[in-house]
């Protein structure tokens, strides 16, 4: 049985469980956080959605 993914989310960290075929998301959602007090500052984000791979 495969896992639903979220449409049009693009994710290759594959050290996160939502992650499938090291590309797609399987989470019911996104949250996403900035990390710096510059609004335009775009590569200053985490994804607060992230959950570690059990191993």
């Amino acid at each position: 049985m495969s896992k639903k993914t979220l449409n049009s989310v693009k994710c290759d960290v594959t050290s996160c469980a939502h992650n499938v075929n090291g590309s797609e998301c399987s989470a019911s959602g996104i949250s996403v956080c900035s990390t710096c007090s510059c609004p335009d500052c775009p590569d200053e984000t985490l994804c607060r959605t992230f959950k570690a791979k059990e191993q």
